[in-house]
């Protein structure tokens, strides 16, 4: 996913929102990922999305009923309009507004509403308490328990009956803070979609869905795995995590006590710079080819065969929206078609080597990244890009990493990054992600025997939103920094950075571009051709 940069000649506009941070990309070949695709212009694009809200919604919505169902709802939790508003992240003016008929929230807050309000969201909808006595139902989101059942059956498929702590604990965390919400139904969903593809011979890419869960590696709905990187064996099950590399691509080949090969995995992803992605988001982008949009959206119909799926279809400027209903659930996932994915397969037609066979993590590669042999490789392709590697010579696929993230954030790179490598700092110790400020903190607070992460969490999320390059570092904020042993040029950075992406959007990012560097090594003719 290409997030433009300030640093890079972006411009940023308010309007226009993208996974809960607001910019705008003028040109389309800067989408990087989607370049084929400018998602800000939707009328020019071709996009067809799924909104699984109920199919009452748009009725009950326009309805002043509503507004006075939820007063009568607020009235008897004793909440003011200024504290509800608080409590599901929007202002005391939109509730007000909410109440009065003149506009309605947003399907993504009605989950958080029939929560704080303790009724189901069913009964928000109807504007009327049902009966106590529940009735099964056959909805996808009543599949909740059978779905976590699935997770913790294949940890102990994956790792064995002996799961290390450490693995155990991730998905136990993840656990703690997804099972009162829908994502799991999501993630699955998105796993589904990911085998179909597959099965096609197709590239789909999830945006803003995924991120640094664990459980959606479990079910297969991403490839990258969140732990710090180990060594896995298939055969035996051992695992070893291995601290001499920064991510798994740069773990050198090892064979298992065993005998057998053993595999690389890991990239370091905390789940917190996911969190607030499951506490506010319904749903997710999904680039695909515009071929696989039917086979799509099929998967979707049967997916949801058992919720009293609509057939309601809306098209507008070239929108197709389908919605459907479960039993008291909200969540979305929208297609992007992208003609770039159309590319990447006649790349594997004419070289009879598929994505998923190319062993890209070799010296050769990254050696033709080092001398900016980058044109026609997606992502790390840019000018911009360059300019970086020309000052940082990465040294491994871990460097890559931190380049696509500098090049990608705001406020990262001109008067802050680049200035710090020139006076002596290592690209790995730089900031480039959200992640490496919870993991800075993180590791420091740990050296002074403090195991509560709330205060990195929040410093993070702050820099993510560019809270502290908008209104200053608090005074607090700075102190307690320092008191933990974080240096000057860590305050500062911080202090100027107005966007971080995500770490696991960065580890997608190298991992394509360097497939592509392994054809364009092996296969120039083809590459020339097809991706020039």
């Amino acid at each position: 996913m290409h997030h433009p940069s300030a640093d890079s000649g972006f411009e940023l506009l308010p309007d226009c929102v993208w996974t809960s941070t607001r910019y705008a990309c003028p040109r389309r070949e800067s989408l990087g990922f989607l370049p084929a695709v400018d998602i800000f212009r939707l009328e020019e694009a071709p996009i067809s999305c799924y909104n699984i809200i109920s199919k009452q919604t748009e009725d009950i919505m326009r309805d002043y009923s509503f507004g006075n169902f939820l007063h009568e709802l607020r009235s008897r939790r004793g909440l003011t309009q200024y504290q509800l508003g608080a409590l599901v992240g929007v202002s005391d003016k939109a509730v007000s507004k909410w109440e009065n008929g003149s506009s309605k929230p947003q399907s993504n807050i009605l989950y958080k509403l029939s929560e704080i309000l303790e009724v189901s969201v069913d009964e928000l909808l109807t504007c009327k308490y049902h009966s106590f006595e529940k009735k099964d139902t056959k909805g996808v989101f009543a599949m909740k328990k059978q779905l976590w059942e699935k997770v913790f059956d294949t940890i102990r498929e994956r790792y064995g009956d002996s799961v290390p702590i450490e693995i155990m604990n991730r998905l136990l965390s993840e656990h703690a803070e997804m099972q009162y919400t829908d994502m799991i139904v999501s993630l699955d969903l998105l796993s589904v979609l990911a085998a179909e593809a597959k099965k096609q011979g197709e590239h789909i890419h999830v945006l803003g869905g995924t991120g640094a869960s664990f459980v959606a590696y479990l079910l297969g709905a991403t490839e990258t795995s969140p732990l710090k990187p180990h060594y896995y064996c298939p055969n035996c099950r051992t695992v070893i995590f291995d601290n001499s590399a920064d991510d798994s691509f740069d773990l050198p080949r090892k064979k298992c006590s065993c005998g057998k090969e053993m595999q690389t995995d890991g990239h370091n992803l905390p789940f917190e710079t996911y969190r607030h992605a499951v506490q506010t988001t319904t749903g997710c982008y999904v680039a695909m080819s515009p071929r696989f949009l039917k086979a799509a959206k099929t998967v979707i119909d049967t997916y949801f065969k058992e919720c009293e799926l609509t057939a309601a279809e809306q098209e507008e400027n070239r929108h197709i929206t389908y919605t459907a209903s479960s039993d008291k659930s909200v969540c979305s996932v929208t297609f992007l078609a992208n003609t770039e994915f159309e590319r990447y397969q006649a790349l594997e037609r004419a070289t009879a080597t598929a994505f998923g066979r190319v062993n890209f993590s070799q010296a050769e590669v990254l050696a033709e990244f080092q001398r900016g042999n980058t044109n026609g490789i997606t992502e790390l392709g840019s000018k911009f890009c360059k300019n970086i590697v020309e000052q940082v010579v990465p040294q491994s696929f871990y460097d890559l990493i931190q380049i696509a993230g500098l090049s990608h954030g705001i406020g990262v790179w001109f008067d802050n990054a680049r200035d710090l490598i020139s006076q002596g700092v290592d690209v790995k110790n730089v900031i480039a992600y959200r992640d490496d400020v919870f993991n800075d903190i993180k590791e420091k607070m740990i050296a002074k025997g403090l195991t509560d992460t709330g205060f990195a969490y929040k410093v993070m999320e702050d820099v993510r939103r560019g809270s502290y390059a908008k209104n200053g570092i608090p005074d607090e904020i700075t102190f307690s920094l320092k008191e933990i042993g974080l240096e000057d040029w860590f305050v500062d950075s911080i202090g100027k950075i107005q966007y971080l992406l995500q770490k696991a959007h960065g580890v997608t990012m190298v991992k394509l571009s360097a497939t592509l560097m392994w054809y364009k090594i092996h296969y120039p003719k083809e590459f020339a051709e097809i991706m020039l």
